[in-house]
Order: C-alpha cells, then structure tokens, then sequence
C-alpha cells in the first residue's frame, strides 16, 4: 500500500511533464515563448483588472461548449480566450495558455490521421477539450462546476498562491479526472492503446512551448520543475528517497488509461473512481508541499 501510494504521489507530479526520460533528449535548447497576436508579456505581473462586461460575453460565448464545430474551433477560441485572461492578468488564463498550445500542436497531428483508429484519436482528443469547455463556460456563468476545476478558479484568484500551483491545480483536475472520463466516453477499447501512447508522444516538445508561455505570461516558474532532471528531486524533497525510482511517464499514462477503460465497464466504475479520486487527492497533496518549498 505504502509503495502503490508512493507511486501514485510521484506520478500525479509527471502528469504535468511529457516524459520523464524523453524530455531530457527533447528539451535541449531554452525555448522561445511561442505567443500570439494580442498576446504581449508584462512588464511584471500582478493584479488582474476586472473583466469588461463585453470581455465577459466575448468569453461566455467562446467557452459555450454546444458551439463548438471541432478541434480546430476549439483552438481558434483557445487563442482567443488566452488573449481576453492574458492581457488582463487575470490567471483564469493559465490553462488556457496551455490548451492554446496544445491544440496548435495536436491539430496538425490529428489531421495527418496517422493513427490506426484516426477517428478514436479525434473523438477522444474533442470530449477531453470539451469536458473543460464544459466547466469554464459553468464557471463563467454561475453553473455547475466539477470540485476539481472549482479548486482551480478558487486557486486563480488568491493572489497568495503562486502561478506554478495554480497551473498544478489545472493538470491535476484535467489529466487526473477529465481524462479518464473522455476516456470511458468514446468508446475506448484496450487495442487503442498504441493510439493513445502515439498520441500523447507527439506533444512532448510542446511542454517548452508551455512552460516559457506562462513564466513569460504570468511569471510561472515551470521550466526547470518541468524538465525532467527535477523530476526526481522535486518530488523526493517532499515523499522521501528512492520514490523517484517508480516514477515512468508510460506508467502514469497506462494508469490514465486503465481508469478510463474501468470507469467504462459497470462493474469497474466505482471502484475506479475512488482510484482516480485518491491520485487526484495525493497528486494535490504533493503540489501544496511542493509549494511550500518554493519549487514551483
């Protein structure tokens, strides 16, 4: 048990990496914010100025799940979005910086359809961007928001906390919840995996893109706690020696991936829901420590 919650804590910290062993060999050159048309850096960051009434029905409507024709509306809204959060301050922003530069790399990847289900790949890739569509558009507009997502907004607005725990509430809520739902949503079957892995391998360089957005953007100290040589460190300083050993970023996406096939078989979903409820818990845990210690 001790061991299997070892692992579990220093898998929730590489969620937010590419991959442990593959970004050494990926991120060998700083990279360059990579930034978009209304999106320009401040000078130095600080308090969010209100949103406009006009900005916040700009965003209302953008983050309308229902509108949304595919991924590639998907992305010119994440481009939008990123620009109306971004150049207020307002760190609402921080994951949709980092959705913005998922899609612009995912799209071209998706579209070249080299997959052996591209339609799976697709499918699956649209209801993981929808389920956080889903809970921006009910947080812009007073509904339901999951407690996961309420934890990231509620996060985003204390000023106390630092940018990197916010932008680690955001990859919690999404790689440790939505993801195994868009998983059991789709149709997912075990032979899908190689798809899956594929998939998730081909964004490991947008982590640079990431990363340099957001320290540019909101001041996010990531890069260095991104790169895989902190890995170990980082999450050894708060679980103790030796736990950098079980951490493999094929492990945490295989585990990614059970749940979401568990929580599509009814005899599986209960109890894999209290799993993924107890990654996300100790994944939380593990960045509030790491908070503390100044690393991110």
């Amino acid at each position: 048990m001790v061991r299997a919650t070892r692992l579990a804590l220093a898998l929730a910290v590489t969620t937010a990496i590419a991959a442990s062993t593959a970004a050494t060999a990926v991120a060998a050159e700083p990279a360059v914010p990579s930034g978009s048309a209304g999106i320009v850096a401040p000078a130095e960051t600080g308090a969010a100025r209100a949103l406009t009434p006009a900005e916040h029905a700009e965003l209302v409507a953008l983050s309308d799940p229902s509108t949304v024709t595919d991924l590639h509306d998907g992305q010119r809204r994440m481009e939008r979005v990123a620009e109306i959060l971004s150049g207020t301050q307002d760190r609402r922003g921080i994951f949709a910086i980092f959705y913005r530069d998922i899609l612009r790399d995912a799209n071209p990847v998706l579209d070249q359809g080299d997959f052996d289900d591209p339609e799976w790949a697709r499918a699956v890739s649209a209801e993981f961007f929808r389920i956080y569509l889903v809970n921006l558009h009910a947080h812009l507009t007073g509904g339901t928001v999951s407690p996961e997502w309420t934890r990231y907004y509620d996060l985003a607005a204390d000023p106390s906390r630092s940018a990197g725990r916010v932008a680690a509430a955001a990859l919690d809520a999404h790689l440790h919840i939505d993801f195994p739902e868009a998983i059991a949503a789709t149709g997912t079957r075990a032979d899908h995996a190689r798809d899956f892995f594929a998939l998730g391998d081909s964004l490991i360089a947008t982590t640079n893109n990431i990363t340099a957005d957001l320290d540019a953007v909101y001041g996010a100290k990531l890069a260095d706690f991104f790169h895989a040589y902190c890995v170990g460190p980082a999450v050894d300083s708060v679980l103790g020696e030796n736990t950098t050993s079980y951490v493999m970023f094929q492990s945490m996406r295989g585990i990614s991936f059970a749940n979401g096939l568990a929580l599509g078989t009814p005899a599986l979903r209960d109890a894999a829901a209290v799993e993924i409820g107890v990654m996300y818990d100790t994944a939380e845990t593990v960045f509030d420590g790491l908070e503390a210690a100044n690393l991110i």
